[in-house]
């Protein structure tokens, strides 16, 4: 052994250069996870390999029996420090709790207390003299206590050494390198353990199995990113989160992904992804793909929604950097945000309807005002005021259906009670409650639809008023509605059909609409004269709408404005031939 011992010696010493470089790193960096119970380990093995470097330099003496049961509580930290760390690497750091550690400690305790008072017992060294052949230059024997302590020792060590097989198998790369090198790191000195008390190898492979031990643990650390990329309580964060959370790395490789986020991409529980490229796991969502690629594409901090399959998706992106500040990787969390969108589109709708009430209302309401204050006016003057007075009751009736027609429409309401309406009276009907002036009405059809009767009137009432306010003097600063009508307008009720298109229509002899127009009449707001309020046309898409009807608008044969509601419903009664407008 002799010619070997500087050998011994200096692998001691490789080693624990490693081990004191791993536990002053460790300490400096001791608030990350994982930190704190490696440099415990680091210490550990110090002492470890302290108590056999002093026990070589002075073997045969009583100071070298005296140093190696310093060998005791060195490895026993090592094991605890070890068992530890795998407990919070792998997520389980519900039981490193004091009282757990207490219980972990009870063993490593004991077994010290008996180690440095075995001359008393011998129950945990058998010194059974000199022997050069030794390290030590004594021949020390395992006692019970000695055997107690290392099964205690090999089965925290198994314990760990599952749990980290178990994590490696669903782990991704980077993780596998981590948990790889810590296997190597841990295994190879106990393997050299068993070998040296089973009397395999001889007692000159323990510094060579600290080195390989201190070697793997500083790749770890500084080439694997060890405590710098930890799966940190991944239960306990992630797979508990209602949305979808995936860790991808700077290849593009899936590093992890929780439930929910395999629930997103109906993935089986048990399939294994993690580790496959990100457009292969998303292949058969094309859309999906293409959004990760634009966001990968970006390399920086990201957020925004999208839609897929009738569903609403908030997606944020967040890149990952080592402690060094190099790219690693990409955390993805998509959130299933559908009914806080419906939520927020419901409520604008119900804030447009409420606006388009306030805006509908107001305009069509002038109608009736105008026919009270007309008849007002003439009834001071008049010596029958009956037939006025009749005509303002029934102006403000008509306001009233107006007020629960337009909250009907403004509320979205569907449930239309439809019946037989036939045209010509409706349209005669509504001519009636408008102030006409001079205007003409020629209604050409005795057809009959089924429709609401008085969402039908409305309409009616606010095509004659549109035909009217555009006749032929609609651009006179501030006209009445009597002068805006020359005596040449007339305005025509048909039907029509237009191949497969049938339904009924509107036209008029005045200006007309352009042509570029003609789509743009029947959006809120927009009006071809400079008074108009641009709400006429727009009811009437509305109330054609909510009976499943289109609405169309070209020019009449005289140049003017034709509006067709078109019903495709085969007429009830024969429709008259139309006279030429």
């Amino acid at each position: 052994m002799s010619p070997w011992l500087p050998l011994f010696q200096a692998a001691l010493v490789l080693a624990g250069g490693l081990s004191a470089l791993l536990a002053s790193y460790t300490w400096q960096n001791r608030e990350r996870i994982g930190a704190l119970p490696l440099c415990a380990t680091m210490v550990g093995g110090l002492v470890w390999i302290g108590a056999l470097l002093v026990a070589t330099v002075t073997r045969g003496s009583p100071v070298a029996l005296a140093a190696n049961r310093f060998v005791v509580p060195g490895s026993n930290l090592v094991v605890a420090g070890f068992f530890v760390f795998v407990l919070e690497y792998t997520n389980r750091e519900e039981w490193v709790r004091r009282r757990y550690l207490l219980a972990l400690s009870v063993v490593p305790v004991a077994a010290t207390v008996v180690a440095f008072t075995n001359p008393l017992h011998g129950l945990f060294f058998d010194v059974g003299g000199l022997d050069v052949a030794r390290p030590t230059g004594f021949l020390i024997e395992p006692a019970p206590g000695f055997v107690a302590n290392t099964i205690y020792n090999y089965a925290l060590l198994a314990a760990g050494t599952v749990m980290l097989l178990g994590f490696a198998v669903d782990a991704a790369a980077t993780y596998r390198y981590q948990t790889g090198a810590i296997l190597v790191a841990t295994g190879v000195p106990w393997i050299g353990h068993v070998l040296r008390t089973a009397g395999l190898v001889p007692a000159g492979v323990t510094p060579i199995a600290f080195a390989v031990t201190g070697g793997a643990l500083v790749w770890a650390v500084f080439r694997a990113q060890l405590l710098d990329l930890v799966p940190v309580g991944r239960h306990r964060v992630i797979d508990d989160l209602s949305a979808g959370v995936f860790t991808v790395d700077n290849q593009g490789r899936l590093v992890d992904i929780n439930p929910m986020g395999r629930r997103f991409f109906r993935l089986d529980p048990d399939e294994r992804v993690v580790g496959k490229h990100v457009e292969e796991v998303l292949a058969d969502y094309p859309t999906v793909r293409n959004y990760y690629v634009a966001v990968a594409d970006l390399g920086e901090e990201v957020q925004f929604e999208a839609g897929l399959d009738g569903r609403y998706y908030e997606i944020e992106a967040f890149p990952l950097n080592d402690a060094r500040d190099r790219h690693v990787g990409q955390t993805i969390i998509v959130r299933d945000v559908t009914d806080r969108i419906e939520r927020e589109q419901e409520l604008e709708r119900q804030n447009e309807r409420l606006e388009r009430f306030a805006s509908v209302v107001s305009h069509d309401l002038r109608n009736p005002l105008s026919v009270i204050s007309g008849r007002a006016e003439v009834a001071r003057e008049a010596d029958d005021v009956d037939p006025h007075l009749d005509a303002i009751v029934e102006s403000a009736d008509r306001m009233g259906e107006i007020i629960d027609d337009v909250l009907a429409l403004t509320r979205g309401d569907d449930d239309l009670t439809r019946e037989p309406v036939a045209v010509d009276d409706l349209a005669r009907e509504a001519w009636d409650h408008i102030d006409s002036g001079d205007a003409a009405l020629s209604v050409t059809t005795d057809e009959t639809i089924r429709a609401d009767r008085s969402q039908l009137l409305q309409a009616f009432e606010n095509l004659f008023r549109n035909s009217i306010e555009h006749g032929p003097t609609g651009n006179r600063p501030e006209p009445t509605d009597a002068d805006r009508c020359g005596s040449d307008l007339t305005v025509q009720v048909g039907a029509f059909t237009d191949g497969e298109a049938t339904g009924i229509f509107v036209a008029d002899t005045g200006d007309g609409i352009p042509t570029d127009d003609h789509e743009r009449v029947l959006e809120d707001g927009f009006s071809t004269s400079g008074d108009g309020t641009g709400l006429g046309l727009s009811v009437v898409t509305d109330i054609a709408a909510g009976h499943g009807w289109d609405v169309r608008v070209t020019d009449s044969e005289s140049g003017g404005a034709r509006i067709e509601l078109v019903t495709d419903e085969q007429p009830a009664d024969p429709v008259r031939p139309t006279s030429a407008e």
